[in-house]
């Protein structure tokens, strides 16, 4: 019986050279990046193991793949559900075929996406990461040659990033709409629940909330924000730490539609009617909002239209076509519904 021959690996590398897998990936990809002794402990490794790198990614990404992959941030959310769902569609439409990611499988890091299939495989990225956009920017600036929009909640990145890149709408607008609503219907004691974002210096939707009730001298009831997902678990939680106060508040102002939905079954749970207790709005326009009893007033983010037009400025740079627009700016806008009525 003749001797096995054994191959080397990409984690062989890494363990030999006490790196992570993605830092081996990197020194592949764009070794320039690594620091100068990181890069000498990977280079030491692979001669030492003899390595020989799978080429199968790097000609897919030659022939071009005509992939596209695309990172949100949970994917059980409708919002984000419906964002992939119009980018597959839409990319389909061009011969391209979309694959998901989800940030929450990683603990939020982006590069880590990319250990086991190398970035340039694909073909190009649609980088919808809301939780972290300080994050998402800087892994732009990065990989500035890999075609990528990202979706961007704030102006401030709208300005600040390549605008061809980045398709915005300004959350912080469209929380001003909604809770300047609220307080036009005689609230005054509002509560607002969210969730903590990693860029804690810009959150949009509550800086537009802080900023709408100090125009009108108004104190909020409440914040909670809990380190946790968006999600209708989430705001059930947060709907029973606003019912500890003691005092129930005029309104409640989310900042995710899903986490209003968990919140008005945490009312009723609790015998406290929507709009006749307290009146409850939120963000988003998910499809639950639309169906759920009482329908909720919220703030419409058109996100199958950014989709599009997303998929539109990634083709442009796949294929290298002049860009139809310096990128795209979409306005929010106000649906009352029955729980503000």
């Amino acid at each position: 019986m003749g001797k096995e021959i054994l191959v080397a690996v990409i984690k062989d590398v890494a363990k030999l050279a006490g790196v992570s897998v993605g830092t081996v990936s990197k020194y592949l990809n764009t070794p320039e990046l690594l620091r100068e002794d990181k890069r000498e402990a990977v280079e030491d490794a692979i001669q030492k193991l003899n390595y020989r790198p799978n080429l199968f990614a790097r000609n897919l990404r030659v022939q071009d793949s005509k992939t596209i992959a695309v990172i949100a941030q949970e994917i059980r959310n409708p919002f984000h559900a419906a964002l992939f769902n119009t980018i597959r569609k839409e990319a389909m439409k061009y011969n391209y075929s979309v694959v998901l990611y989800s940030i929450n499988d990683v603990n939020g890091n982006i590069d880590t996406l990319f250990e086991s299939l190398p970035l340039h495989y694909f073909s190009g990225l649609v980088l919808c990461y809301f939780h972290d956009m300080e994050q998402s920017i800087a892994f732009a600036k990065r990989h500035d040659k890999v075609p990528m929009v990202i979706m961007s909640n704030s102006d401030r990145y709208f300005n600040e990033y390549d605008s061809a890149k980045i398709i915005h709408a300004d959350f912080t607008l469209g929380i001003e709409k909604v809770c300047e609503y609220l307080i036009s219907r005689g609230n005054k004691n509002i509560a607002y629940i969210g969730c903590k974002t990693k860029d804690t210096a810009h959150e949009p939707k509550l800086k537009g909330f802080l900023m709408t009730m100090e125009k009108y001298g108004l104190k909020p009831h409440s914040i909670t924000r809990l380190e946790k997902e968006y999600t209708m678990e989430t705001g059930y939680e947060s709907a029973g730490q606003i019912l500890k106060c003691g005092t129930l508040p005029d309104a409640i102002l989310s900042d995710t539609d899903i986490m209003a939905v968990g919140a008005l079954n945490c009312l009723r749970d609790h015998n406290i009617k929507v709009p006749d207790d307290l009146m409850l709005a939120s963000c988003d326009n998910i499809e639950f909002a639309r169906y759920c009893c009482p329908r909720l007033t919220t703030v419409n983010v058109p996100i199958e239209a950014m989709s599009i037009k997303a998929v539109e400025l990634l083709v442009a740079q796949m294929e290298d076509k002049p860009h139809l627009s310096t990128g795209t700016s979409f306005e929010l806008e106000l649906i009352i519904r029955e729980s503000t009525k």
